[in-house]
């Protein structure tokens, strides 16, 4: 994996809505995690370069310029009920890659905002130590992501176990404000008593938090690198169909009455648990 310094031209916060409201520009572009090779939408078009974006004040400029056209007070929104949340590490996982940026630059400018939150997803939550940073904890949320054990060994091979990502979450929620990111959920015979064991996990461990839940979305280019183990449990032509969309002309998803189906038989088996409204938004 090569480092890459270098000056992004790429200055447009874009609007999102779902994870958060925005997608800042990517500070780091690129990864070194363990799910590169399978799922990972970043490694289908760079997963052997990691580009270190060094002009911090333009990037953080258009994060700014972004909230200022927005309408103040805001309207509550799924999201976040009070604050505009930026996606801050979406092309990277922050708390591997913190190494190689200054993210209290990055976290001082929220911490500064009265109207900007912060937000990424990690599957590396024990590399990221909340407590050697200067956070504001209304203005800052880190999502966990999960799956269960059985996937993740094989998807997301040299992460985070499962078990340790739901025993960091006690420790960051001194620190900033934690939800789950339930993704991606894979489609199996037994996909269902996973979820279960999963959610089990949690419950007992007092874990109870909002999140959000997205389901697989592949592509031809990814599937063609994977392993035969990872290609077996992603790649199903039977039951996936195309979907096209702005940042990728080739994906597929599972097939729309089974991924209704999926959605109906995740949320009922969630509310077994936890309070349905925890979910943000599923798709």
């Amino acid at each position: 994996m090569e480092i890459i310094k270098q000056r992004t031209k790429t200055l447009v916060t874009k609007d999102n809505g779902r994870s958060s409201d925005a997608i800042s520009p990517n500070f780091i572009y690129g990864c070194l995690g363990g799910c590169m090779q399978s799922y990972c939408y970043v490694g289908r078009y760079n997963h052997n370069k990691v580009y270190v974006n060094e002009n911090m004040d333009d990037i953080l400029k258009s994060i700014h310029n972004w909230i200022e056209k927005q309408n103040w007070p805001k309207i509550p929104n799924q999201v976040d009920d009070t604050y505009y949340t930026i996606d801050i590490g979406c092309s990277t996982d922050i708390p591997l890659m913190s190494k190689y940026y200054d993210w209290q630059q990055v976290f001082d400018y929220f911490n500064n905002s009265s109207k900007a939150k912060f937000t990424f997803a990690t599957k590396y939550p024990t590399m990221f130590k909340a407590d050697k940073y200067n956070l504001a904890k209304e203005s800052s949320r880190i999502r966990v992501s999960l799956m269960p054990q059985k996937y993740s060994d094989i998807l997301e091979p040299n992460t985070d176990s499962i078990f340790k990502r739901i025993e960091s979450i006690k420790r960051l929620q001194e620190y900033l404000e934690v939800h789950i990111n339930f993704s991606p959920i894979i489609y199996t015979e037994d996909w269902l008593y996973e979820y279960n064991e999963l959610f089990k996990s949690l419950k007992e461990n007092d874990i109870d938090v909002k999140c959000e839940c997205i389901f697989l979305t592949h592509n031809i280019f990814q599937h063609e690198r994977n392993s035969d183990q990872v290609k077996e449990l992603l790649w199903k032509p039977d039951i996936q169909e195309s979907k096209n969309s702005q940042y990728a002309p080739d994906n597929i998803r599972y097939k729309w009455q089974l991924k209704n189906k999926m959605v109906k038989e995740f949320t009922n088996l969630y509310s077994q648990y936890f309070d349905v409204n925890n979910i943000r938004y599923i798709f």
